[in-house]
Order: C-alpha cells, then sequence, then structure tokens
C-alpha cells in the first residue's frame, strides 16, 4: 500500500482508502474515484503540480495535496 501522490507515472492502481474530509471525499468520489476502484496515472506535472488521473473514461487533475491522504495499491 502507498499514498497516491508516490504512484509511479503510467502505473494502474486500485483505491484502497481515502483519508479525506466529507468535502474533499465527495469531490473525488464525483470523478469515481472511490475504493475498490481502478484508475490509471497518466501524467504528473513537474513542481509539485497536480496528477493527471483516467477513472473509466473520465479524466481528471488531481492536487498533490489531496493525494497524500488517498491509499492505492498497483493493479495487477
Amino acid at each position: 500500500m502507498m499514498s497516491l501522490d508516490k504512484l509511479p507515472v503510467g502505473c494502474k492502481g486500485v483505491v484502497h482508502s481515502l483519508d479525506l474530509s466529507d468535502e474533499a471525499f465527495r469531490r473525488v468520489a464525483a470523478f469515481g474515484l472511490i475504493p475498490g476502484r481502478q484508475f490509471n496515472l497518466s501524467r504528473r506535472a513537474p513542481f509539485g503540480g497536480p496528477l493527471v488521473l483516467e477513472v473509466g473514461c473520465t479524466r481528471f487533475l488531481l492536487r498533490r495535496s489531496l493525494a497524500k491522504f488517498i491509499q492505492v495499491r498497483v493493479a495487477r
């Protein structure tokens, strides 16, 4: 298990848990990032910028400050 901000670019992962406030949880869940869901980390912006995630056919940006609180595992 690792935090999402540590996952290598190009890897597929599965969300294990989200240790976020209710508001932040609702925000990321609206994009489909919920426990048990598979995703792809397609890009990492330089200089501490956001991560580009793909969940199903949805692509969105996620702040690294939120990604630190999302526990994931590498998908097989």
